[in-house]
């Protein structure tokens, strides 16, 4: 099966670096994709269930100009329910973050910026 990794940010610079540093990190097997919006990560969900691929890990920005990242990983939940979780923020409460990991079965939380490393050994597990 085709496997995937999906991350989502609609600030340009913050997801070339995300997407930069996780290419280092996964095989050559692993299909990396990025998504600018929600709608556009909600498509590539979409389409990677058509093409039966396995869905292995999804990082995205908390607040995204057209959806938050939680209504991403909801949507993500329905299509992949093992897919592992994780947003980038420097805005969600500890509350908040503590119920996405409760009903979306959130993995992790990472602040921006980021520790590579945190970031290395997320996805190192994750795949």
């Amino acid at each position: 099966m085709k496997r995937a990794i999906l991350l989502i940010d609609d600030e340009f610079i913050i997801l070339e670096a995300l997407r930069i540093q996780v290419s280092r990190v996964i095989p050559d097997d692993i299909h990396l994709e990025v998504a600018t919006s929600g709608e556009e990560a909600k498509e590539l969900i979409t389409e990677f269930k058509k093409s039966n691929y396995n869905l292995l890990l999804i990082i995205t920005d908390y607040n995204l100009d057209d959806l938050k990242g939680t209504e991403i990983l909801q949507f993500a939940l329905e299509h992949f329910p093992a897919t592992k979780k994780a947003i980038l923020t420097g805005q969600a409460d500890d509350h908040a973050i503590s119920e996405f990991k409760n009903t979306l079965g959130l993995e992790a939380r990472f602040p921006k910026p980021w520790d590579s490393n945190e970031i290395k050994a997320f996805i190192q597990s994750s795949i």
